[in-house]
Protein backbone atom coordinates (compact mmCIF):
# COMPACT_ATOMS: atom_id res chain seq x y z
CA UNK A 1 0.00 0.00 0.00
CA UNK A 2 2.50 2.49 1.00
CA UNK A 3 4.94 1.79 -2.27
CA UNK A 4 1.45 2.50 -4.52
CA UNK A 5 1.22 5.74 -2.44
CA UNK A 6 4.57 6.29 -3.50
CA UNK A 7 4.50 5.95 -7.04
CA UNK A 8 1.10 8.02 -7.39
CA UNK A 9 3.18 10.80 -5.55
CA UNK A 10 5.97 10.73 -7.89
CA UNK A 11 4.02 10.97 -11.14
CA UNK A 12 2.00 13.53 -9.58
CA UNK A 13 5.19 15.60 -8.81
CA UNK A 14 6.39 15.10 -12.25
CA UNK A 15 2.62 16.28 -13.65
CA UNK A 16 2.70 18.98 -11.55
CA UNK A 17 6.36 20.67 -12.13
CA UNK A 18 7.40 20.22 -8.42
CA UNK A 19 9.75 17.33 -6.79
CA UNK A 20 8.15 15.49 -3.77
CA UNK A 21 11.59 14.18 -1.91
CA UNK A 22 14.98 13.80 -3.48
CA UNK A 23 15.74 14.46 -7.08
CA UNK A 24 16.99 10.97 -6.75
CA UNK A 25 13.68 9.41 -6.30
CA UNK A 26 12.12 10.54 -9.53
CA UNK A 27 14.83 9.64 -12.09
CA UNK A 28 16.96 7.08 -11.39
CA UNK A 29 17.18 6.11 -8.03
CA UNK A 30 19.57 3.27 -7.68
CA UNK A 31 18.99 1.16 -5.53
CA UNK A 32 15.29 2.59 -4.72
CA UNK A 33 12.07 1.05 -4.92
CA UNK A 34 10.85 3.06 -8.13
CA UNK A 35 12.72 1.30 -10.38
CA UNK A 36 9.61 0.90 -12.83
CA UNK A 37 7.60 4.33 -12.38
CA UNK A 38 10.14 6.90 -13.19
CA UNK A 39 10.39 6.65 -16.79
CA UNK A 40 7.38 6.50 -17.43
CA UNK A 41 6.16 9.46 -15.77
CA UNK A 42 8.75 11.43 -16.85
CA UNK A 43 7.78 9.90 -20.14
CA UNK A 44 4.47 11.62 -19.43
CA UNK A 45 5.70 14.70 -17.96
CA UNK A 46 8.36 15.63 -20.12
CA UNK A 47 5.71 17.65 -22.95
CA UNK A 48 4.44 19.70 -19.84
CA UNK A 49 7.61 20.44 -19.36
CA UNK A 50 8.78 21.93 -22.36
CA UNK A 51 5.32 23.78 -22.54
CA UNK A 52 5.85 25.31 -19.03
CA UNK A 53 10.29 26.22 -19.29
CA UNK A 54 8.96 27.16 -22.74
CA UNK A 55 6.36 29.59 -21.82
CA UNK A 56 8.71 30.99 -19.36
CA UNK A 57 11.28 31.95 -21.94
CA UNK A 58 8.73 32.79 -24.13
CA UNK A 59 7.52 35.79 -22.06
CA UNK A 60 10.70 37.62 -21.98
CA UNK A 61 11.70 37.31 -25.99
CA UNK A 62 7.66 38.15 -26.13
CA UNK A 63 7.83 41.04 -24.56
CA UNK A 64 11.20 42.03 -26.05
CA UNK A 65 10.22 41.71 -29.04
CA UNK A 66 6.89 44.39 -28.87
CA UNK A 67 9.54 46.33 -26.65
CA UNK A 68 12.47 46.13 -29.34
CA UNK A 69 10.16 47.62 -32.09
CA UNK A 70 8.30 50.20 -29.75
CA UNK A 71 12.09 51.91 -28.81
CA UNK A 72 13.53 50.74 -32.32
CA UNK A 73 10.92 53.25 -34.20
CA UNK A 74 11.71 55.85 -31.65
CA UNK A 75 15.25 55.80 -32.20
CA UNK A 76 15.17 55.39 -35.77
CA UNK A 77 12.75 58.38 -36.18
CA UNK A 78 14.75 60.17 -34.24
CA UNK A 79 18.53 59.92 -35.18
CA UNK A 80 17.86 59.31 -39.16
CA UNK A 81 19.12 56.72 -41.24
CA UNK A 82 23.09 57.89 -40.90
CA UNK A 83 22.76 58.52 -37.25
CA UNK A 84 21.20 55.61 -36.54
CA UNK A 85 23.70 53.22 -38.62
CA UNK A 86 26.27 54.81 -36.63
CA UNK A 87 24.48 53.89 -33.96
CA UNK A 88 23.66 50.00 -35.00
CA UNK A 89 27.33 49.96 -36.26
CA UNK A 90 28.96 50.29 -32.64
CA UNK A 91 26.47 48.82 -30.82
CA UNK A 92 27.51 45.91 -33.69
CA UNK A 93 30.93 45.80 -33.05
CA UNK A 94 30.64 45.90 -29.05
CA UNK A 95 28.11 42.62 -29.58
CA UNK A 96 30.64 40.69 -32.32
CA UNK A 97 33.68 41.14 -29.67
CA UNK A 98 31.35 40.14 -26.67
CA UNK A 99 30.07 36.77 -28.81
CA UNK A 100 33.40 35.86 -30.07
CA UNK A 101 34.98 35.89 -26.53
CA UNK A 102 32.42 34.46 -24.84
CA UNK A 103 32.66 31.16 -23.95
CA UNK A 104 28.62 29.37 -23.48
CA UNK A 105 29.00 28.08 -20.14
CA UNK A 106 25.32 27.54 -20.20
CA UNK A 107 25.59 24.31 -22.13
CA UNK A 108 28.46 23.43 -20.17
CA UNK A 109 26.80 23.08 -17.17
CA UNK A 110 23.52 21.39 -19.15
CA UNK A 111 26.32 18.79 -20.03
CA UNK A 112 28.09 18.01 -17.04
CA UNK A 113 25.87 19.27 -14.92
CA UNK A 114 22.15 17.79 -15.23
CA UNK A 115 23.15 14.41 -13.33
CA UNK A 116 24.83 16.41 -10.29
CA UNK A 117 21.66 18.52 -10.09
CA UNK A 118 19.07 15.27 -10.37
CA UNK A 119 20.92 14.21 -7.67
CA UNK A 120 21.86 16.95 -5.50
CA UNK A 121 25.50 16.54 -5.58
CA UNK A 122 26.31 20.48 -4.87
CA UNK A 123 29.87 20.37 -4.33
CA UNK A 124 30.19 18.80 -8.23
CA UNK A 125 28.11 21.71 -9.35
CA UNK A 126 30.31 24.19 -7.37
CA UNK A 127 33.43 22.54 -8.80
CA UNK A 128 31.54 23.03 -12.62
CA UNK A 129 30.81 26.33 -11.61
CA UNK A 130 34.37 27.43 -10.64
CA UNK A 131 35.22 26.42 -13.94
CA UNK A 132 32.83 28.41 -15.99
CA UNK A 133 33.61 31.40 -14.06
CA UNK A 134 37.23 31.04 -14.81
CA UNK A 135 36.36 31.30 -18.77
CA UNK A 136 34.40 34.09 -17.86
CA UNK A 137 37.05 35.68 -16.48
CA UNK A 138 39.55 34.57 -19.34
CA UNK A 139 36.94 35.95 -22.02
CA UNK A 140 36.71 39.27 -19.86
CA UNK A 141 40.93 39.83 -20.98
CA UNK A 142 40.60 37.89 -24.46
CA UNK A 143 37.64 40.02 -25.36
CA UNK A 144 39.55 43.27 -23.85
CA UNK A 145 42.44 42.43 -26.26
CA UNK A 146 40.07 42.03 -29.56
CA UNK A 147 38.37 45.21 -28.76
CA UNK A 148 41.47 47.33 -28.06
CA UNK A 149 43.51 45.77 -31.28
CA UNK A 150 39.96 46.20 -33.35
CA UNK A 151 39.36 49.51 -32.45
CA UNK A 152 42.88 50.81 -33.47
CA UNK A 153 42.34 49.12 -36.68
CA UNK A 154 38.68 50.42 -38.00
CA UNK A 155 38.71 53.75 -35.68
CA UNK A 156 40.09 55.55 -38.92
CA UNK A 157 37.62 54.11 -41.43
CA UNK A 158 34.57 54.30 -39.13
CA UNK A 159 35.13 58.10 -37.96
CA UNK A 160 35.96 57.57 -34.42
CA UNK A 161 37.51 60.39 -32.94
CA UNK A 162 39.04 59.63 -29.49
CA UNK A 163 36.38 59.97 -27.27
CA UNK A 164 34.46 57.64 -29.19
CA UNK A 165 36.86 55.09 -29.51
CA UNK A 166 37.23 55.40 -25.59
CA UNK A 167 33.17 55.11 -25.70
CA UNK A 168 32.94 51.94 -27.85
CA UNK A 169 35.84 49.92 -25.85
CA UNK A 170 33.80 51.07 -22.52
CA UNK A 171 30.45 49.76 -23.90
CA UNK A 172 32.49 46.87 -25.67
CA UNK A 173 34.03 45.77 -21.55
CA UNK A 174 30.55 45.89 -20.23
CA UNK A 175 28.76 43.79 -22.39
CA UNK A 176 31.36 40.90 -21.86
CA UNK A 177 30.72 41.36 -18.06
CA UNK A 178 27.32 41.40 -18.71
CA UNK A 179 27.34 38.13 -19.93
CA UNK A 180 24.61 35.72 -17.99
CA UNK A 181 25.65 32.16 -19.32
CA UNK A 182 26.68 30.98 -15.75
CA UNK A 183 23.86 31.48 -13.87
CA UNK A 184 21.45 31.34 -16.15
CA UNK A 185 23.12 27.59 -16.99
CA UNK A 186 22.58 26.90 -13.31
CA UNK A 187 18.69 27.97 -13.21
CA UNK A 188 18.31 25.68 -15.97
CA UNK A 189 19.74 22.74 -14.89
CA UNK A 190 17.71 23.09 -11.49
CA UNK A 191 14.66 23.20 -14.02
CA UNK A 192 13.91 26.69 -12.77
CA UNK A 193 13.25 28.96 -15.46
CA UNK A 194 10.65 31.58 -13.77
CA UNK A 195 13.97 33.68 -12.50
CA UNK A 196 15.86 33.08 -16.06
CA UNK A 197 12.80 34.81 -17.61
CA UNK A 198 12.29 37.53 -15.42
CA UNK A 199 15.21 38.85 -15.23
CA UNK A 200 15.86 38.66 -19.09
CA UNK A 201 12.66 40.74 -19.01
CA UNK A 202 14.22 43.63 -17.72
CA UNK A 203 16.76 44.16 -20.61
CA UNK A 204 13.43 45.52 -22.96
CA UNK A 205 12.04 47.14 -19.99
CA UNK A 206 14.83 48.87 -19.21
CA UNK A 207 16.00 50.17 -22.71
CA UNK A 208 12.52 51.01 -23.23
CA UNK A 209 12.19 53.45 -20.35
CA UNK A 210 15.94 54.43 -21.03
CA UNK A 211 15.11 55.37 -24.38
CA UNK A 212 12.28 57.47 -22.96
CA UNK A 213 14.37 58.88 -20.74
CA UNK A 214 16.94 60.51 -23.53
CA UNK A 215 14.72 60.89 -26.24
CA UNK A 216 13.19 63.83 -23.03
CA UNK A 217 16.13 64.84 -22.37
CA UNK A 218 17.66 65.33 -25.72
CA UNK A 219 18.29 62.45 -28.32
CA UNK A 220 22.26 60.96 -28.53
CA UNK A 221 24.14 58.51 -29.83
CA UNK A 222 26.32 57.86 -26.96
CA UNK A 223 23.52 58.42 -24.65
CA UNK A 224 21.31 55.51 -26.40
CA UNK A 225 24.35 53.54 -26.58
CA UNK A 226 25.10 53.81 -22.36
CA UNK A 227 21.01 52.74 -22.18
CA UNK A 228 21.90 49.73 -24.14
CA UNK A 229 25.03 48.22 -22.23
CA UNK A 230 22.81 49.47 -18.62
CA UNK A 231 20.30 47.26 -19.64
CA UNK A 232 22.21 44.30 -20.03
CA UNK A 233 24.67 44.73 -17.12
CA UNK A 234 22.14 45.60 -14.50
CA UNK A 235 19.89 42.41 -14.83
CA UNK A 236 23.22 39.83 -14.73
CA UNK A 237 24.20 41.87 -11.30
CA UNK A 238 20.83 40.75 -10.34
CA UNK A 239 20.20 36.95 -11.67
CA UNK A 240 23.93 36.19 -10.34
CA UNK A 241 22.53 37.32 -6.69
CA UNK A 242 19.05 35.54 -7.02
CA UNK A 243 21.38 32.09 -8.26
CA UNK A 244 24.38 32.67 -5.14
CA UNK A 245 20.82 33.27 -2.64
CA UNK A 246 18.55 30.25 -4.41
CA UNK A 247 21.57 27.71 -5.05
CA UNK A 248 23.99 28.49 -1.83
CA UNK A 249 26.52 26.34 -3.32
CA UNK A 250 29.75 26.43 -0.89
CA UNK A 251 31.92 28.43 -4.45
CA UNK A 252 34.25 29.85 -1.60
CA UNK A 253 36.39 26.77 -1.27
CA UNK A 254 36.01 25.85 -4.97
CA UNK A 255 36.88 29.19 -6.33
CA UNK A 256 40.30 29.39 -4.00
CA UNK A 257 41.72 25.73 -5.62
CA UNK A 258 43.07 25.66 -9.23
CA UNK A 259 41.39 24.93 -12.36
CA UNK A 260 43.03 21.85 -12.80
CA UNK A 261 41.46 20.52 -9.45
CA UNK A 262 38.49 20.36 -10.82
CA UNK A 263 39.12 19.76 -14.32
CA UNK A 264 39.79 16.38 -14.46
CA UNK A 265 36.47 15.53 -12.56
CA UNK A 266 34.48 16.03 -16.10
CA UNK A 267 35.17 14.15 -18.83
CA UNK A 268 36.45 16.07 -22.07
CA UNK A 269 35.65 19.62 -20.62
CA UNK A 270 38.32 21.38 -22.00
CA UNK A 271 37.81 19.91 -25.41
CA UNK A 272 33.61 20.85 -25.16
CA UNK A 273 34.04 24.18 -23.96
CA UNK A 274 36.23 24.74 -27.14
CA UNK A 275 34.38 23.63 -29.38
CA UNK A 276 31.13 24.86 -27.65
CA UNK A 277 32.82 28.48 -27.92
CA UNK A 278 33.50 28.16 -31.39
CA UNK A 279 30.63 27.13 -32.32
CA UNK A 280 28.83 30.52 -30.23
CA UNK A 281 31.45 32.99 -32.55
CA UNK A 282 30.98 31.12 -35.49
CA UNK A 283 27.08 31.75 -35.18
CA UNK A 284 27.77 35.28 -34.02
CA UNK A 285 30.06 35.98 -37.34
CA UNK A 286 26.56 35.29 -39.35
CA UNK A 287 24.70 38.05 -37.36
CA UNK A 288 26.63 40.76 -35.39
CA UNK A 289 29.85 40.63 -37.90
CA UNK A 290 27.69 41.37 -40.78
CA UNK A 291 26.49 44.55 -39.81
CA UNK A 292 30.29 45.71 -39.37
CA UNK A 293 31.22 44.08 -42.50
CA UNK A 294 28.54 45.62 -44.37
CA UNK A 295 29.44 49.43 -42.55
CA UNK A 296 32.76 48.72 -43.34
CA UNK A 297 32.12 48.76 -47.31
CA UNK A 298 28.90 50.04 -47.77
CA UNK A 299 28.79 52.59 -44.97
CA UNK A 300 26.96 53.45 -41.81
CA UNK A 301 23.15 54.09 -43.24
CA UNK A 302 23.37 50.44 -44.94
CA UNK A 303 24.44 49.15 -42.16
CA UNK A 304 21.63 50.63 -40.74
CA UNK A 305 19.27 49.20 -42.92
CA UNK A 306 21.04 45.76 -42.72
CA UNK A 307 20.49 45.59 -38.52
CA UNK A 308 16.85 46.78 -38.97
CA UNK A 309 16.56 44.18 -41.54
CA UNK A 310 18.07 41.80 -39.01
CA UNK A 311 16.49 42.72 -36.18
CA UNK A 312 12.81 42.42 -37.69
CA UNK A 313 13.79 39.11 -39.19
CA UNK A 314 14.65 37.97 -35.41
CA UNK A 315 11.56 38.41 -34.09
CA UNK A 316 9.55 35.47 -34.42
CA UNK A 317 13.25 33.44 -33.67
CA UNK A 318 14.04 34.75 -30.83
CA UNK A 319 10.43 33.82 -29.60
CA UNK A 320 11.03 29.88 -31.12
CA UNK A 321 14.62 30.08 -29.16
CA UNK A 322 12.68 29.79 -25.69
CA UNK A 323 11.29 25.91 -27.00
CA UNK A 324 14.59 25.10 -28.05
CA UNK A 325 16.36 25.88 -24.55
CA UNK A 326 14.02 23.97 -22.96
CA UNK A 327 13.79 20.78 -25.39
CA UNK A 328 17.56 20.87 -24.78
CA UNK A 329 17.20 20.92 -20.88
CA UNK A 330 14.47 17.96 -21.30
CA UNK A 331 16.04 15.78 -23.93
CA UNK A 332 19.85 16.25 -21.84
CA UNK A 333 17.45 14.28 -19.35
CA UNK A 334 15.84 11.87 -20.78
CA UNK A 335 19.13 10.65 -21.99
CA UNK A 336 19.72 9.36 -18.79
CA UNK A 337 16.95 7.50 -18.48
CA UNK A 338 15.16 6.73 -21.43
CA UNK A 339 16.18 6.66 -24.99
CA UNK A 340 13.08 5.93 -26.65
CA UNK A 341 11.50 8.91 -25.20
CA UNK A 342 14.31 10.93 -26.30
CA UNK A 343 14.18 10.30 -30.10
CA UNK A 344 10.64 10.29 -29.89
CA UNK A 345 10.89 14.11 -28.88
CA UNK A 346 13.45 14.41 -31.52
CA UNK A 347 10.36 13.33 -34.19
CA UNK A 348 8.01 15.62 -31.94
CA UNK A 349 9.80 19.12 -32.23
CA UNK A 350 10.98 18.87 -35.72
CA UNK A 351 7.62 18.39 -36.94
CA UNK A 352 6.87 21.81 -34.92
CA UNK A 353 9.81 23.60 -35.99
CA UNK A 354 8.90 23.23 -39.45
CA UNK A 355 5.73 24.42 -39.72
CA UNK A 356 7.10 27.25 -37.29
CA UNK A 357 9.71 28.22 -39.97
CA UNK A 358 6.79 28.37 -42.88
CA UNK A 359 4.85 30.51 -41.03
CA UNK A 360 7.61 33.08 -40.17
CA UNK A 361 8.55 33.56 -43.74
CA UNK A 362 4.66 34.17 -44.93
CA UNK A 363 4.42 36.62 -41.79
CA UNK A 364 7.11 38.72 -42.75
CA UNK A 365 6.69 38.86 -46.47
CA UNK A 366 2.49 40.36 -45.36
CA UNK A 367 3.27 42.47 -42.62
CA UNK A 368 6.69 43.38 -43.41
CA UNK A 369 6.45 46.53 -45.65
CA UNK A 370 3.62 48.25 -44.38
CA UNK A 371 5.25 47.22 -40.78
CA UNK A 372 7.93 49.33 -41.57
CA UNK A 373 6.77 52.46 -43.40
CA UNK A 374 4.18 52.43 -40.37
CA UNK A 375 6.56 52.13 -37.32
CA UNK A 376 9.78 53.19 -38.55
CA UNK A 377 8.57 55.73 -41.37
CA UNK A 378 8.72 55.82 -45.24
CA UNK A 379 12.75 56.46 -45.17
CA UNK A 380 13.35 53.22 -44.03
CA UNK A 381 11.35 51.08 -46.92
CA UNK A 382 14.85 50.38 -48.46
CA UNK A 383 15.33 48.13 -45.44
CA UNK A 384 12.54 45.57 -46.74
CA UNK A 385 15.04 43.56 -48.45
CA UNK A 386 17.07 42.82 -45.88
CA UNK A 387 13.74 41.89 -44.05
CA UNK A 388 12.75 39.38 -45.53
CA UNK A 389 16.40 38.01 -46.40
CA UNK A 390 17.35 38.21 -42.60
CA UNK A 391 13.89 36.74 -41.60
CA UNK A 392 13.85 33.45 -44.24
CA UNK A 393 17.61 32.77 -42.68
CA UNK A 394 16.00 33.14 -39.28
CA UNK A 395 13.53 30.50 -40.27
CA UNK A 396 15.92 28.46 -41.83
CA UNK A 397 17.73 28.14 -38.36
CA UNK A 398 14.62 27.72 -36.90
CA UNK A 399 13.89 24.77 -38.98
CA UNK A 400 17.16 22.72 -37.85
CA UNK A 401 16.60 23.80 -34.31
CA UNK A 402 16.43 20.39 -32.49
CA UNK A 403 19.56 19.11 -33.78
CA UNK A 404 22.04 21.24 -32.59
CA UNK A 405 20.51 20.04 -28.62
CA UNK A 406 20.85 16.74 -29.43
CA UNK A 407 24.40 16.93 -30.44
CA UNK A 408 25.57 19.15 -27.51
CA UNK A 409 23.31 16.90 -25.50
CA UNK A 410 25.65 13.87 -26.68
CA UNK A 411 28.81 15.64 -26.30
CA UNK A 412 29.29 16.07 -30.32
CA UNK A 413 30.25 19.77 -29.60
CA UNK A 414 32.77 19.49 -32.24
CA UNK A 415 30.07 18.35 -34.86
CA UNK A 416 27.89 21.37 -34.02
CA UNK A 417 30.97 23.88 -34.38
CA UNK A 418 32.43 21.72 -37.94
CA UNK A 419 27.98 22.82 -39.22
CA UNK A 420 28.53 25.66 -38.25
CA UNK A 421 31.79 26.32 -39.66
CA UNK A 422 30.86 25.24 -42.77
CA UNK A 423 28.26 27.60 -42.43
CA UNK A 424 30.15 30.43 -42.11
CA UNK A 425 32.72 29.75 -45.05
CA UNK A 426 29.81 29.44 -47.49
CA UNK A 427 28.57 32.69 -45.80
CA UNK A 428 31.86 34.89 -46.46
CA UNK A 429 32.73 32.62 -49.83
CA UNK A 430 29.14 33.99 -51.46
CA UNK A 431 29.92 37.74 -49.72
CA UNK A 432 32.92 37.60 -51.51
CA UNK A 433 31.63 37.17 -54.74
CA UNK A 434 27.69 38.22 -54.28
CA UNK A 435 28.55 41.91 -51.99
CA UNK A 436 30.83 43.89 -54.93
CA UNK A 437 27.76 42.72 -57.79
CA UNK A 438 24.66 43.00 -55.52
CA UNK A 439 26.11 45.43 -52.81
CA UNK A 440 24.42 45.01 -49.64
CA UNK A 441 21.39 42.62 -51.13
CA UNK A 442 24.48 40.64 -51.64
CA UNK A 443 25.10 40.29 -48.38
CA UNK A 444 21.51 39.07 -47.34
CA UNK A 445 22.09 36.69 -49.81
CA UNK A 446 24.77 35.32 -48.48
CA UNK A 447 23.59 35.19 -45.12
CA UNK A 448 20.54 33.28 -46.16
CA UNK A 449 22.58 30.90 -48.01
CA UNK A 450 25.07 30.49 -45.28
CA UNK A 451 22.14 29.16 -42.62
CA UNK A 452 21.19 26.79 -45.26
CA UNK A 453 24.17 25.47 -45.59
CA UNK A 454 24.87 24.87 -42.03
CA UNK A 455 21.59 23.66 -41.33
CA UNK A 456 22.12 21.01 -43.96
CA UNK A 457 25.14 20.48 -42.35
CA UNK A 458 23.62 20.14 -38.61
CA UNK A 459 21.07 17.63 -40.54
CA UNK A 460 24.04 15.20 -41.88
CA UNK A 461 25.60 14.95 -38.52
CA UNK A 462 22.20 14.53 -36.67
CA UNK A 463 21.70 11.43 -38.60
CA UNK A 464 24.89 10.34 -38.50
CA UNK A 465 24.77 10.23 -34.97
CA UNK A 466 20.97 8.63 -35.09
CA UNK A 467 22.69 5.36 -37.46
CA UNK A 468 25.53 4.65 -34.13
CA UNK A 469 24.16 2.30 -31.97
CA UNK A 470 22.90 3.08 -28.71
CA UNK A 471 22.24 7.15 -29.91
Amino acid sequence: MQRKIREKRAVFSIFSGHFVGPRRSLLTAPGGDLDASPDSAARRGTGRRILRNGSWLLAPKTVGAILSILYLAIIARTLGPGDFGIFALIFSFAQTVAGIAAFQSWQIIIRYGTKPAIYGDKQELAALTSLCIALDLAAVAIGLAIAIAAVALLAQRFGWDGSMQHTVLAITVLLILSSRSTPNGLLRVHDDFRITALVDSLVPVIRFAGVLIVYAIGPDIVRFLVVWSVSEFVPTLLVWALVLRKLRLPLGAMLLRSPRAHWRRFPDFGRYALWSSVNSTLRFSSQHIMVVVVGFFTGPAAAGFFRLGHQLGQVVARIADGLSLAFFMEYARATHHDGDHARSMVARVMRVTLVSAATMVAFLFIVGKPALALVFGADYLPAFPYVMLLGAAAAVQVSALAFEPVLLSHGRARDAMLANLVGTLALFGLLLVLMPWLGTIGAGVAVLAGAIVGALMLGVFFRRLQRQPGA
